[in-house]
């Protein structure tokens, strides 16, 4: 925000130089990023008034002028165009300096005396586009009236500070001159002079109606009618304040309604009256696929999220951003409706961002603008256009409003201010403090209530009062202390231990942690087949990228999986524990975990085996694999349902063709899912110590020959359950389908290990055992011992 240190000056008593006045706004929390002197280049420049135009006797293109400075006559002579007898301009006479380091003396153009030489706006330092087209590429010729022989810097206003400060964007207020000149108040304890708001009225009736269709995105619409407008240059003093602002002046009602929006931080609109098409304003939402040519010419495409301004026949307005070609006012206007508004932040900032169009009325409507602003700028804007007779105003107003502003309130407690500066302060100390920001307190035993004024949107608790105190007291005033306590150590939730055991089977076998964000797109949620229904959507999401929260860890991984892959890396391992949403009526969040590879050697079972590593890690000694063709993330001839007793805890496989194709994969790529919080609830915690075994173990083969639908997982169990406590270890070593065994057929090799632990088994033993395991495959599989 940038602020002429003049205008400042004009409602708060700056008696300190620049340097100190910006030190100490930055001291007491309102930082200044840098000031910069205009016109401190310029010397000995007056406003002069031309008497005559003669040709110059050996120059056609040049002229000689005699200038009237005052207090003497002087020659100058000069090849501008634009000038004529009776024009006042600014005058750089003999000995004086211009910007650029430019010094001025007197000699002589093609034998003709010149004195010195008539200045254009650049000269000067002022940017061309701010000033009429008659001065463009030209003197700049001066309309109002001036004292020939003033300083120029004076009579223009040249000699100011502009003090650009740095605002935080939960500082809304302070983008207005009223509103740093608070915090000047509160830092220099000067008293705040606010600008004059009182107009006339005539003795006629507004003649416009307001009606609001959407009144969470509009809770407050003002208009006043005026009429007899005259258009004409604004003073000069509030160009200036525009210009060295950086805004272009237009006319007096445009300049008017800028001016006032820079001093208040409310922006205005005037609308020409003659092009409304009836007399009720209708401020409502757009429709899907209109267009709108705002004032810049150029068509916008709207939608029903953005709130438009209309006459009640045409849109006239994008609520809080820009007007419309269609109401503008120009040259030929006389009559006016003037509109001061409270739009909601999220949706100016939202129809600002589609639009691409950000204007200074919707930097400062993104925001937040307290209710009451609208009034008091409207009130000032009708204020100038009375007292300069640009208009007069029809009395009574159009307010939407319905009910009084709410005053906010917040009640801290003294012992605890104190605690937290580290300081120890009288209420009565604090109390000082904040009325200097406007604060209203009253001490109630140990507690302060404090009375919030209406334009601090940004204080809302305890925090906020105590940040408010501490700034204007000064943190260099508050003394350094040693810090005073116990270190305690901190202490992990079971749930945070387990997640750090879960990630440590995961990098023991192989996997590399991934973190990603929450916030995740609708599409990457669709195209694994997960219901949006189900899903919690984000208020105000940076963008539609993140504009819900994730149902799944899989989207993002299989994102990642891709993103590795289009790079050209061989090999990718990677997991992710982390937290996911559903159920936006009451929103549930839960642990979930997801590993992910792809590469040359991998496949299910190479997948498998990482798993099996991780599950016993983690302490779930008793799992079981079930195929499952239903999950639609798998490939339906390549996924497994994991198993541990009657819980369910995820599932294993290849992801499926169609999904992996929507990412854009073109390999094959293995995925498993895990419940955290089942599996939290049913591993094994206390790992026992096992007796070294005594006696020997005795190891069997068998060959079995079994149908090829028949997974091993469902023989393996078999050999287990009916094995008795003898059978220690399971393992299959050989898979064979081919011309041995009949077709349809498959051979599976297993190696059994016995052994018992108070005694060496005998062969009749183990034989029996075996003998009743192979009795059950056959009657429960159709298994038998393949022939050699």
């Amino acid at each position: 925000m940038k602020a002429p240190l003049k205008w400042l000056k004009k409602y708060v008593d700056i008696d300190v130089d620049v340097k100190s006045f910006s030190d100490a706004m930055t001291m007491s929390g309102t930082k200044v990023e840098g000031y910069e002197e205009v016109g401190e280049d310029i010397s000995n420049v007056v406003i002069g008034k031309i008497t005559s135009i003669t040709p110059h006797p050996d120059a056609d293109k040049l002229i000689i002028t005699k200038i009237d400075t005052g207090s003497s006559e002087v020659q100058i002579v000069t090849g501008a165009k634009n000038v004529s007898v009776g024009d006042i301009i600014p005058v750089a006479l003999h000995g004086s300096t211009l910007p650029g380091g430019i010094k001025i003396k007197k000699g002589k153009l093609r034998g003709e005396v010149s004195e010195g030489m008539l200045c254009s706006a650049i000269e000067l330092g002022i940017d061309e586009k701010y000033v009429d087209i008659e001065s463009r590429d030209g003197i700049l010729l001066l309309r109002g009236e001036y004292t020939l022989g003033d300083d120029v810097r004076r009579a223009l206003l040249l000699n100011d500070y502009i003090v650009e400060f740095e605002l935080t964007s939960n500082r809304p207020d302070c983008q207005s001159i009223i509103g740093l000149a608070h915090e000047v108040s509160a830092t220099l304890d000067k008293d705040v002079k606010l600008p004059e708001s009182d107009f006339r009225e005539i003795d006629k009736a507004i003649e416009y109606e307001v009606k609001v269709l959407d009144k969470d995105l509009c809770p407050r619409f003002i208009i006043r009618e005026i009429k007899d407008i005259e258009i004409k240059p604004s003073p000069y003093f509030m160009q200036r304040c525009l210009i060295e602002s950086g805004i272009r002046p237009i006319n007096n009602i445009v300049d008017i309604t800028n001016f006032v929006m820079l001093e208040y931080g409310q922006p205005l609109h005037a609308y020409d009256a003659s092009k409304l098409s009836t007399k009720e304003f209708v401020i409502k939402r757009a429709s899907d696929n209109d267009s709108f040519y705002t004032l810049d010419d150029l068509e916008r495409k709207l939608d029903s999220e953005m709130l438009m301004i209309t006459d009640g026949q045409k849109n006239i307005g994008i609520a809080g951003v820009m007007g419309g070609q269609n109401s503008d006012v120009s040259d030929t206007t006389t009559h006016i409706v003037l509109e001061s508004a409270n739009f909601n932040a999220d949706n100016i900032r939202h129809t600002s961002k589609k639009l691409n169009l950000r204007t200074e009325a919707s930097a400062r409507f993104e925001k937040g603008i307290d209710l009451s602003r609208a009034e008091e700028a409207i009130n000032r804007a009708c204020h100038l256009i009375d007292y300069y007779g640009y208009g007069k105003v029809l009395s009574g107003k159009k307010d939407t409003l319905e009910n009084e502003i709410e005053v906010k309130t917040v009640v801290v407690s003294i012992d605890r201010i104190n605690k937290l500066l580290g300081e120890k302060l009288s209420p009565e100390k604090m109390s000082e403090i904040l009325s200097k920001l406007k604060f209203k307190t009253e001490i109630q035993g140990n507690n302060l209530s404090i009375e919030v004024p209406e334009f601090r949107l940004d204080i809302d608790m305890e925090a906020d009062i105590v940040e408010e105190i501490a700034r204007l007291y000064g943190y260099n005033n508050i003394l350094s202390q040693n810090i005073v306590g116990e270190l305690t150590s901190g202490v992990k939730t079971e749930d945070r231990i387990f997640e750090d055991y879960i990630k440590d089977a995961m990098m023991s076998n192989g996997l590399t942690e991934v973190l990603t964000y929450s916030f995740v797109s609708p599409t990457s949620l669709e195209k694994i087949g997960e219901n949006l229904s189900n899903a919690v959507k984000l208020i105000n999401p940076l963008g539609e990228e993140t504009s819900v929260m994730r149902t799944s860890l899989v989207p993002a991984m299989l994102d990642i999986l891709s993103r590795n892959l289009s790079r050209k890396v061989d090999f990718f391992s990677g997991f992710e524990v982390g937290n996911i949403f559903s159920n936006p009526d009451a929103p549930v969040q839960k642990r979930a975990i997801v590993a992910g590879v792809y590469g040359k050697e991998e496949d299910f079972f190479t997948m498998k085996s990482r798993l099996e590593g991780v599950l016993d890690y983690i302490g779930i000694e008793s799992r079981s694999y079930q195929p499952f063709s239903e999950n639609e993330l798998y490939h339906p001839m390549r996924c497994a349902q994991i198993s541990s007793g009657d819980e369910q805890i995820g599932f294993i496989g290849e992801v499926h063709p169609l999904i992996a194709e929507k990412f854009d994969i073109k390999k094959r790529v293995y995925l498993f899912t895990l419940d955290f919080d089942i599996i939290s609830g049913i591993r094994t915690k206390l790992k026992l110590y096992k007796q070294v075994p005594k006696f020997p173990a005795i190891k069997r083969d068998i060959a079995l020959v079994v149908s090829e639908e028949i997974a091993v997982g469902s023989i393996e169990n078999l050999i287990i359950s009916k094995g008795n406590s003898l059978i220690e270890k399971v393992e299959l070593f050989d898979i064979y389908m081919g011309d041995q065994v009949p077709k349809g057929k498959k051979s599976v090799a297993y190696g059994i290990t016995y052994r018992a632990l108070d005694r060496t088994l005998t062969d009749e033993e183990i034989n029996l055992v075996q003998s009743k395991i192979l009795t059950h495959l056959a009657d429960e599989l159709g298994a038998h011992l393949r022939e050699i």
